[in-house]
Parts: C-alpha cells; structure tokens; sequence
C-alpha cells in the first residue's frame, strides 16, 4: 500500500508538470475568466482531499489537483464555477476518495467529472480548448508517454480504434492532436487504465471506437462529449478486462505445466 500511495505521489508530480504549459497559456488568454474558475475547482477538491485525510488519518492528497486542472480546460467557458466545483467534487469522492484515493481507483476522474457536469447541467458539454492550447499540451503529453504514466498501447490502440471506426479516408488530419490529448490525458490515466499488455490494446481499441459510434453525425472534428463517455466506458469495463487477461495467462500456464 505505501509503495502504491509513494508511486501515485510520484505521478502526479509529472502529470502536474505536464499540464503546466497549457494551463498557463489559458491564463494568459483569459485571466479575468480562468482565475474564479480556477479558485473554485482547487478549493473544492483540496477540501475533498482533506476531509478524507482526516478521516483516514494521513496527510492530503494533492494528486486531486491533476483532474482539477483538466477540468479548467476541457469544461465549457459558459460553465459557472460553482458547478464546476459540485461536478469536480462528486468525481472526487465517488470515483477515487471511496476507494481509497490514487492508484485504487479504476476511472479517470477529469472524466468523470466533465460527464457528472454533462448530466447535471445538460448545456454544459465539454470542449476542447483552443488550438494553441492543445499544442502547449503536446510536448507535456509525450512527456507522460515517456515515463510511462500514459501507457503507449492504449494511445496507440486508441487511435488505430478512431482509424477503423471512421475510415482512413475520411480522417481530417487537423484532429491528430485533440485526438492524442483526449487519448493521453484521459484514455491513458495511469490509474484509468488497465495494466496488463493486452488489456491496454483491448481498452484503447474500445475507446477509439465508442469516439466515433458516440459522437453526434452533424459535429463538426472531435466530439469531446463522446471522448469522455467512450472513456468512462472503457474504464468500467478496465478492471474485468484485466482480470480476464490474468485469468486466461493462468490458465496457458496450467496446461503448459499441467
């Protein structure tokens, strides 16, 4: 258990890192905006983080501050800070705190939050943010990818999903990197994700696919409300999908040895 909470301390310290460059260009771009919303997010769930500490008894939890920050920039610019705040707070809790925080979870919790917002509040869809954003984010994205905190098969698995699902003809190549973040940053959570191999080709496939089975005919590039459905989908079925990829190795081993 310590070497878990150790590893999920040392994750988030690279995804904060990686998430730097793009959160202080939104700053730059809307400071009067950004500001409220970001006091409101961190605020609530560093309280949730808090609460729960003390009820358990061990310091807070600071890994709560990575879906806080996509959160900020993925939720629709009409969105109001308190509802961020509830939405942010109920993926907190019910997606990561009653399990016993990161690295004991099985969804991305940015995910879940923007899809709690979604339901909630129906007008309030997710969205990508602005081009430059999503470059800024790129190099923070391979970052991740090279410290093996976003597994490359569900990225790569993923995006051969969306190819197959849509048809290598009708790709529009300005959506490869809204593509890759929504892949890196949420299919690819490290606490998300499956772990073993073939779970992870299998999850970023069904990701890829439910992308563009669930995005709406008449939008126009990356349906964000789909990603984050595709993705919460994915990470229901995450934990299943492991165990029967350790149950089938099992069993090869059995007749092997048999």
């Amino acid at each position: 258990m310590r070497l878990r909470r150790r590893a999920a301390r040392d994750a988030v310290a690279l995804r904060l890192i990686a998430l730097a460059p793009p959160m202080a260009l939104l700053f730059l771009q809307a400071p009067g905006a950004v500001w409220p919303r970001a006091l409101a997010v961190v605020t609530a769930a560093l309280a949730c983080a808090f609460v729960f500490a003390e009820i358990r008894g061990r310091g807070p939890i600071l890994e709560v501050l990575v879906p806080a920050l996509l959160v900020m920039l993925f939720a629709p610019p009409e969105a109001a800070s308190w509802q961020l705040a509830l939405a942010l707070s109920l993926a907190i809790v019910l997606g990561a705190l009653v399990f016993g925080g990161a690295g004991f979870g099985f969804l991305s919790i940015a995910a879940l939050a923007l899809v709690l917002l979604a339901f909630s509040f129906p007008p309030l869809a997710p969205v990508m943010p602005s081009q430059s954003v999503i470059w800024f984010a790129l190099p923070g994205g391979l970052l991740l990818m090279l410290a093996g905190l976003a597994p490359w098969r569900v990225v790569l698995a993923g995006a051969v999903g969306v190819v197959l699902a849509t048809g290598p003809s009708e790709l529009d190549p300005a959506l490869a990197a809204p593509f890759a973040i929504l892949l890196i940053h949420f299919a690819a959570d490290p606490f998300g994700a499956p772990v073993t191999g073939p779970g992870q080709w299998l999850s970023g496939l069904m990701v890829g696919g439910l992308i563009v089975l669930l995005g709406a005919p008449e939008t126009r590039g990356l349906d964000m409300s789909a990603g984050v459905f595709a993705v919460l989908l994915a990470g229901l079925f995450a934990p299943l999908v492991d165990a029967g990829v350790i149950a089938i190795a099992d069993w090869r081993d059995g007749l092997r040895h048999g």
